[in-house]
């Protein structure tokens, strides 16, 4: 069973740009810095924060919900 985590890829305008229109670069990651426990809480969450930034920042964003394994058997590779 694997838990998720949120991963937000934001893309960046030129810094002396008005009203951009693209082309973007990506300009940075971040992690949610929550653990979800299936894939479903993961997209809701990241659609309610994708909301939320895009009132503040116009940037096109995207976003990705990535799983781990929840835990690892004894013996695991380090």
């Amino acid at each position: 069973m694997p838990v998720w985590i949120l991963i937000v890829g934001v893309y960046a305008a030129p810094p002396n740009s008005v009203d951009w229109d693209g082309p973007w670069e990506f300009g940075m990651s971040r992690d949610a810095g929550k653990i979800f426990k299936s894939e479903a809480e993961c997209r809701n969450s990241a659609i309610v924060l994708m909301g939320k930034l895009h009132q503040e920042m116009l940037a096109p964003m995207r976003f990705a919900c990535v799983p781990f394994a929840a835990t690892l058997p004894k013996g695991a590779q380090r």
